[in-house]
């Protein structure tokens, strides 16, 4: 066989075998996941699938790669798309992005938020950089808005305790970037609002409170971007 056959064949295999394992996870959780089950179900062997990933971890790393990357992209271009306008719109069209990936997503999402996957502990060397980069897009979002004069920092948010400009120290020199701390800071505790509502919804918490999710999420966006010193998007 070809060379750039035999790759081909490799890749598409690959990617069945994670299709696979989404479906399974869907299915069945993280407990009907194994080599064994996605073999029996693409009428495989389990010693065959050996050949593609060297365990179950390495299969569910990839999952993750997958998810985290995808993300990412989705996250990149709806502030690309917007890339022109002023923070407060930059940020909401990030936040509905990530929104709506979770929700079109929602195995891949629950897999990189939810519940940990008994006896798989995450490389974090391998998944780390793929899964920083929808965090980067909103620490820049606000770097640039500060320096743009975009944003009025709330009186709480002018000094940071201690603790945390020593975490963020260790963070900048990890990352090697020039991120200011009020930039990392505040697109920390916006990931971690909005991520809470999102994780409520997709596991259909808020919904018999609330009712209307899009209502609420488009509201709690606006009144984040209004709480961290910038100009709402009219």
């Amino acid at each position: 066989m070809h060379p750039d056959r035999r790759d081909r064949r490799r890749f598409e295999t690959r990617e069945e075998i994670k299709d696979t394992a989404r479906a399974l996870l869907a299915e069945q959780g993280a407990a009907g996941l194994s080599l064994r089950a996605i073999a029996k179900r693409m009428g495989m062997t389990a010693p065959g699938l050996y050949h593609y990933f060297g365990s179950i971890n390495d299969l569910i790393t990839a999952l993750i790669l997958d998810a985290f990357t995808q993300l990412a992209e989705a996250v990149e271009k709806a502030d690309a798309d917007v890339a022109s306008r002023g923070g407060a719109e930059r940020l909401a069209a990030v936040a509905h992005a990530w929104r709506r990936w979770a929700i079109d997503h929602p195995i891949d999402f629950q897999l990189l938020y939810g519940n940990p996957i008994p006896t798989y502990e995450q490389p974090t060397d391998t998944t780390y950089p793929a899964a920083r980069r929808s965090f980067i897009v909103t620490a820049t979002i606000f770097a640039q808005a500060i320096e743009r004069g975009e944003i009025d920092l709330p009186e709480e948010y002018r000094r940071l305790p201690p603790e945390i400009e020593r975490a963020l120290d260790a963070l900048t020199g990890v990352e090697g970037h020039d991120l200011p701390h009020h930039a990392l800071y505040l697109a920390a505790i916006s990931w971690a609002r909005l991520h809470g509502h999102i994780m409520l919804e997709l596991f259909h918490l808020i919904q018999p409170v609330i009712g209307d999710v899009d209502a609420l999420f488009a509201h709690e966006v606006d009144a984040l971007i209004r709480q961290v010193g910038l100009t709402p998007t009219e």
